[in-house]
């Protein structure tokens, strides 16, 4: 049976259609190799964020945890290519420089990758503008500005003791991870622009809170006058205001301390002085992650790599503060943001 004219020309609308964005007609799969542990605060508000975006986008969303083992990473990423497990889309972390290999496992898949949180090197963007496949395949890059987080926070610290001068200290995530690195860097820079104060130590607590405590128990007794402290992400400060009390001193008066995240317990903090500085709002990368995919979906091309900031400085009582506060994520129209266009929390909320 021959099909008539404009039955012809409706197939071949559909086709086009298909062919040029097959995944609209379907629930798209995404995965997220999330490189932390579930039960770390920021992750848990990562995975917060991005399953309230997944669920108003209409995405087929989970999340493989790496447990803070990038070699776990990468094996679950061997795992999926043996067993015909590839999701349509990946959202990969540059967690102590594991993407080139990542990257490479994937080469010749048929998976779109997004890159969240860590920067892709120099190198690792070239690789991009000269591969066909990656040209394709490799979407974009959501990158927070550590350099900015970390000076900002030591700034806020300075700025909250009304300047006092005094010895600090760094407890930074590890060596290699790009966001610890960056974010260490834009402290250091601070602090020792300040005629004020004597940057003494910077060590590396692994982003870990009982490691972190038993570090500043002997950084208290190495340098007594110590008056501020700054930590890479808040699990390490909780560990660090800890061993200030049982050494008989008030964090936030006698020890200034800084810091970055929006769990529950350091917003408290916060709100009580004891962390006088907190920086974040970078929890949002994997949910803006899955709005770009949605975008992509669509049709749309996107930015290669999306410049805006991810991070603010949360103060008790601001609207920023309260959002983080009350994480009411289910409401918001993940379907209208446009992270290129402001803040991590500039979000619209359904009525």
């Amino acid at each position: 049976m021959k099909l008539s004219r404009v039955g012809s020309y409706h197939v071949k609308i559909l086709l086009l259609l298909l062919f040029i964005c097959p995944l609209a007609w379907g629930k798209a799969s995404v995965v997220f190799i999330n490189p932390g542990k579930a039960e770390e605060s920021f992750w848990q508000d990562v995975d917060m964020f991005a399953n309230a975006a997944a669920k108003r986008l209409a995405l087929d969303y989970r999340t493989f945890h790496g447990e803070r083992n990038h070699y776990s990473m990468i094996k679950h990423i061997e795992w999926m290519i043996n067993n015909q497990q590839l999701p349509d889309y990946l959202m990969l972390v540059n967690e102590k420089q594991a993407l080139p290999r990542m990257l490479s496992l994937l080469e010749g898949q048929s998976v779109y990758v997004l890159v969240l949180l860590n920067d892709v090197s120099a190198e690792q963007q070239q690789l991009r503008n000269n591969n066909p496949h990656w040209q394709n395949y490799l979407l974009s890059c959501i990158v927070p500005n550590n350099l900015w987080a970390g000076y900002q926070t030591a700034q806020s610290m300075y700025l909250n003791a009304e300047q006092v001068t005094g010895e600090a200290v760094i407890i930074s995530g590890d060596k290699t991870t790009p966001a610890s690195v960056e974010r260490t860097a834009g402290a250091v820079d601070f602090f020792q622009h300040q005629a004020g104060i004597d940057l003494k130590q910077v060590i590396y607590g692994h982003w870990d809170e009982q490691r972190s405590y038993q570090q500043t128990k002997v950084l208290l007794k190495r340098y007594p006058d110590l008056k501020y402290l700054w930590t890479a992400n808040d699990h390490m400060a909780f560990g660090s205001i800890k061993a200030i009390k049982e050494l008989g001193k008030q964090p936030g008066r006698d020890v200034i301390v800084g810091t970055v995240n929006t769990s529950q317990q350091a917003l408290l903090l916060r709100e009580q002085g004891e962390i006088s500085a907190l920086a974040g709002g970078h929890f949002t990368a994997a949910g803006w992650g899955l709005s770009l995919i949605h975008r992509h979906i669509q049709g749309q091309t996107l930015p290669s790599k999306v410049n805006a900031p991810l991070f603010v400085m949360l103060q008790p009582g601001t609207e920023a503060f309260e959002k983080v506060k009350q994480k009411k994520w289910d409401a918001v129209m993940f379907e209208n943001m446009l992270l290129e266009a402001g803040n991590p929390l500039s979000f619209q909320f359904a009525q």
